[in-house]
C-alpha cells in the first residue's frame, strides 16, 4: 500500500505493520518513547481527508479537538492505500535558532579558500595538458604545490576551462583542491556548523567570506524514533546490523533534511558548501560513522575512537559538495563527546585563572571543571525531561510551550513561547514549574504533591488545581487550552525532573570532589545549552539543580556547543585548539563510583544542597 506523508512524500508500508512502523523503517521523524507500546501519548500524527476512527489509545492520550482535527497515535494506525499523513519534518525557529542570534565572530580563517585564474590557451607551442595547466597557474599564485588530482575534479577539467575562456575558480584547502567553478565564483564560499543532538539537531549555515551566519534551522533528531537517550540507542544498535544501518540512516537523513531547508530558505546552492563542523556526543559521533557503539554501554566503556576526524562528505553521505571537509571535534571519553570540547570553545572564559565548571545540559549532560592544576570531564545521563521527553505534557521549546510559571495565592501565571495558547511544557518550564510549586506548598522537599484535603494554610485557588491522576496527584497549571486540554504537572513528571536533577548535582559534587576542592571554591559555574538559556540561577538553586554557591557565579549562555562548531568552521585554529584540549582533558567515569551513589541519593531533594 501507498501512503503519503506531506509534503511531497509516498511511501510504501507493509502488511500487519502500523503507521510508526512504516515511518521508522522508512526513516521519518516520530516520537518512540515507549517503543509503540502505547504509553506515552507522544507519537502523534494528523491524517488529512481520510481519517480513520479513533482507537481506545488515542482516547485515552489525545482531546475532543486533537481528535476533531485528525490527529492519531502512529502506533495505533493500520495504513489504507491512500491515506495522507502530515508530520513536521523541519522547525526553522525554535530556541535552538534564537539562542545563536547575533553572533559575532573577530576571526575569519576557515582554511578553505577560493581562488581565481586565468589560463594561457594552449597551443602548438604550448601542449601541456589542461589540468597541467591548472596546476602551474594555481602554484604560481598561491605559492603552493598541488598535487593530488581527483577523478571527481579531473572529469570536469576541459569543459570548466574552456566554458569561461579559460578563466576558473578553485576552492582549496591546505595542499587539496576540492572544486573548480567556471569563472570568477569567489565571492560565494559556504560552511555549515551542525550541532548532533540526542533529542534535536540544529545547522548554522555560514558566509566564509564574510563570516555572518545566514540561517540556522533546527529538527528532532530522526533517531528517536528508536529509544529516548543515548544507552536506548544503542541497544537498538546492538540487536542487528540493519538496526545500526537505520539508526545511522536516521541522523544523515535528519541532517540533510536541514541542508535541504538551508537551501530552500537562503538560494544557497549544497554544492558551493565545502566545509562541515560537527558537534555530538560519544554515541551520536559513533552512530552517524557507522561505529560499533556496543562498548560504550558496558564496562570499561571503550569508544573506537575519540581522536579528532576528518572526512569528505562523500564519505559520509552528507549532501553538500562531495569534496568538502567534514571535520568531527574529538571526543573526551565515553559518554563525553565532542560537544563539550565545543562547549569549551564556545564559553573560554572556562578556561580562564581559577576554578570553573562548565555544565553542558541536554538529554545527556556533560561536565567540565578546570582548576588551576587539571582538566576533569564526565558525564551524566540526566535522561530527557530536560527536553520535554518523558513528561506528560512535555514537548520541545518551540510556539505553544509554557517557558515560564509564577505561582501566588491567586492562582498561576504562565508566559508561553510565542504569546499563544498553550499546548505543552519544555524544560525550562517545567524547572520553574517546580520550583514555584515548592516554594508555594503544593509539593513538598521530597518532591510530593500535598493532599488538599490535609492542606489547610494553602490558598484555595491552589488547592483546588490538585486533583487524583491515573498515578498518584497532578497539578493543573493551564485550563483548557487551544488544544482542548488541560496542562498538569503529575507526580510522575516531578519525579522524572528530581532524577535528571539529582544526577546532575550529584556529578558536580564527586567531579569537585575529585579536583580536590569544595563546591564554594568555584569561581564560576557556567550552564550551557539552547535549553540552559532559558533558566534563572534561582530557579537552579533553589531546586537543587547545582550545589548552593553565591547567585552571581551562575554564569548562563547559550548554546556553546554549537558557538564552538561554527568558531571551528570560521578559524582553523580553532579547530588546532579542539585538539589540544583533547589531550589535555581527563576523563572521569561515574559508573560504578560510590562516591557518585551516595551524592545521588541525597540530590533528589527539592531544596538548596550544600
Amino acid at each position: 500500500m501507498k501512503i503519503t506523508i506531506l509534503p511531497n512524500r509516498v511511501i510504501n508500508t507493509e502488511d500487519q505493520e502500523t503507521l510508526m512502523e512504516a515511518l521508522i523503517r522508512h526513516h521519518l521523524p516520530v516520537q518512540n518513547i515507549c517503543n509503540g507500546k502505547g504509553t506515552c501519548g507522544k507519537c502523534k500524527v494528523r491524517m488529512t481527508g481520510y481519517v480513520t476512527r479513533p482507537s481506545d489509545r488515542d482516547l485515552k492520550h489525545l482531546n475532543k479537538i486533537e481528535l476533531q482535527e485528525g490527529y492519531r497515535l502512529a502506533c495505533t494506525v493500520q495504513p489504507e492505500e491512500g491515506m495522507v499523513i502530515e508530520l513536521n519534518f523541519v522547525e526553522s525557529q525554535d530556541r535552538k535558532v534564537s539562542a545563536l542570534l547575533g553572533m559575532k565572530t573577530t576571526t575569519l580563517d576557515p582554511g578553505v579558500e577560493k581562488v581565481y585564474i586565468q589560463s594561457n590557451q594552449p597551443t602548438l607551442a604550448d601542449e601541456r595538458g589542461d589540468w597541467d595547466r591548472i596546476m602551474d597557474e594555481l602554484s604560481t599564485v598561491t605559492g603552493r604545490s598541488y598535487e593530488k588530482a581527483s577523478l571527481y575534479i579531473l572529469g570536469k577539467v576541459p569543459d570548466i576551462l574552456r566554458s569561461k575562456k579559460f578563466t576558473l575558480t578553485a576552492t582549496v584547502s591546505e595542499d587539496k583542491i576540492l572544486e573548480i567553478e567556471a569563472g570568477d565564483t569567489t565571492h560565494r564560499l559556504y560552511g555549515v556548523a551542525v550541532d548532533v543532538g540526542t533529542t534535536s539537531v540544529a545547522a548554522a549555515l555560514i558566509d566564509l567570506k564574510q563570516g555572518n551566519i545566514l540561517k540556522v534551522v533546527s529538527t528532532e533528531n530522526e533517531q528517536t524514533a528508536y529509544g529516548a537517550d543515548v544507552i536506548s540507542r544503542i541497544s537498538f544498535a546492538t540487536e542487528s546490523k540493519e538496526s545500526a544501518i537505520a539508526l545511522r540512516e536516521a541522523i544523515k537523513g535528519t541532517i540533510n533534511h536541514l541542508l535541504d531547508e538551508l537551501q530552500v530558505q537562503t538560494k544557497v546552492d549544497k554544492n558551493e558548501i565545502f566545509k562541515m563542523t560537527l558537534v555530538g556526543n560519544t554515541t551520536m559521533h559513533h552512530l552517524l560513522l557507522g561505529l560499533d557503539a556496543s562498548h560504550l554501554a558496558v564496562s570499561p566503556f571503550v569508544s573506537v575512537c575519540n581522536k579528532p576526524l576528518e572526512f569528505s562528505a562523500l564519505e559520509l553521505g552528507l549532501e553538500i559538495n562531495p569534496q568538502a571537509r567534514l571535520l568531527l571535534l574529538p571526543n573526551i571519553g565515553s559518554f563525553v563527546g565532542g560537544d563539550t570540547i565545543g562547549a569549551i570553545i564556545g564559553a573560554p572564559a572556562v578556561l580562564e585563572q581559577g576554578n570553573h565548571l562548565l555544565i553542558d545540559l541536554g538529554t545527556n549532560c556533560e561536565l567540565f571543571l578546570k582548576t588551576d592544576h587539571k582538566m576533569l570531564a564526565c558525564s551524566t545521563a540526566a535522561g530527557p525531561a530536560f527536553e520535554g521527553a518523558g513528561i506528560a505534557h512535555g514537548m520541545r521549546a518551540k510556539q505553544g510551550a509554557i517557558e515560564s510559571v509564577t505561582i501566588t495565592e491567586k492562582g498561576v501565571v504562565c508566559q508561553v513561547i510565542g504569546e499563544q495558547e498553550s499546548i505543552g511544557i519544555c524544560g525550562s518550564g517545567l524547572i520553574e514549574a517546580i520550583d514555584e510549586m515548592r516554594q508555594s506548598g503544593v509539593i513538598s522537599k521530597q518532591g510530593k504533591i500535598i493532599d488538599p484535603a490535609k492542606a489547610e494554610t494553602l490558598a484555595f485557588e491552589l488547592r483546588k488545581r490538585i486533583r487524583a491522576a491515573e498515578k498518584g496527584r497532578e497539578f493543573v497549571l493551564t485550563y483548557g487550552s487551544g488544544q482542548g486540554q488541560d496542562i498538569t504537572i503529575s507526580q510522575k513528571d516531578i519525579g522524572e525532573l528530581q532524577l535528571a536533577k539529582g544526577a546532575v548535582c550529584a556529578g558536580i559534587k564527586t567531579l569537585v570532589e575529585m579536583a580536590g576542592i569544595t563546591v564554594s571554591e568555584l569561581d564560576s559555574v557556567t550552564l550551557s545549552g539552547t535549553f540552559a538559556t532559558y533558566l534563572k540561577a534561582q530557579n537552579i538553586l533553589n531546586i537543587g539543580l547545582v550545589p548552593d554557591i553565591c547567585e552571581d557565579r551562575i554564569k548562563i549562555v547559550g548554546n556553546a556547543a554549537h558557538v564552538g562548531a561554527i568558531l571551528a568552521l570560521l578559524d582553523h585554529q580553532v579547530w588546532a585548539m579542539a585538539r589540544e584540549l583533547y589531550r589535555k582533558i581527563s576523563h572521569v567515569e561515574l559508573g560504578g563510583s560510590t562516591t557518585f551513589s551516595n551524592y545521588f541519593m541525597n540530590s533528589m531533594y527539592l531544596e538548596r544542597l550544600s
